[in-house]
């Protein structure tokens, strides 16, 4: 187990992070999408979802979902449609011109990202990627609270959630 400082500096380390993508996303907004808009998109890839389940898988408030659906729709990224399953409610779609502008906004931050860590080696990039998974898995087990971990571990029906049904 590590100890207050070590989970101290992990926590730093995540901030300054956190602050990078924030700072980098500042600096691109004319040009790419970020944060929740981003999320929601990437949500939509492949699939039509109600405004309410983007709003968990991204652990936003429901007026926030409602701007940020809003302003994709008025780029012309999203469009709503009726639900078949339910007339009251409505599914978001991406748009193909919301798949090209999400297609060419990853190219542009994956191919910056590559060139930033082009000095390390696929053994370091496969030791990141599982540190990185372990740490998402431990965090959404704070996300969680304790009460579900406890009931997790007493096998009360609780899952352990790895990442893949709240992405962001």
């Amino acid at each position: 187990m590590i100890d207050h400082n070590e989970a101290s500096a992990i926590l730093s380390q995540m901030v300054a992070i956190g602050r990078t993508f924030r700072v980098a996303g500042q600096r691109g907004q004319a040009h790419e999408l970020t944060g929740t808009k981003l999320g929601f998109l990437q949500q939509l890839r492949g699939r039509d979802v109600r405004l309410g389940e983007l709003a968990h898988r991204l652990s936003v408030s429901a007026p926030v979902a409602t701007r940020t659906v809003e302003a994709l729709e008025s780029a012309a990224l999203v469009e709503r449609r009726p639900d078949p399953q339910d007339a009251r409610a409505c599914l978001i779609s991406m748009t193909e011109r919301g798949r090209r502008q999400l297609e060419e906004n990853e190219t542009r931050a994956v191919n910056q990202f590559a060139h930033a860590l082009a000095d390390w080696s696929t053994s370091d990039a496969v030791q990141a990627i599982d540190i990185l998974e372990r740490l998402n898995g431990h965090l959404i087990e704070v996300l969680q609270g304790p009460e579900r971990n406890e009931a997790a571990q007493a096998g009360l029906g609780a899952t352990n959630n790895n990442g893949n049904e709240h992405e962001a």
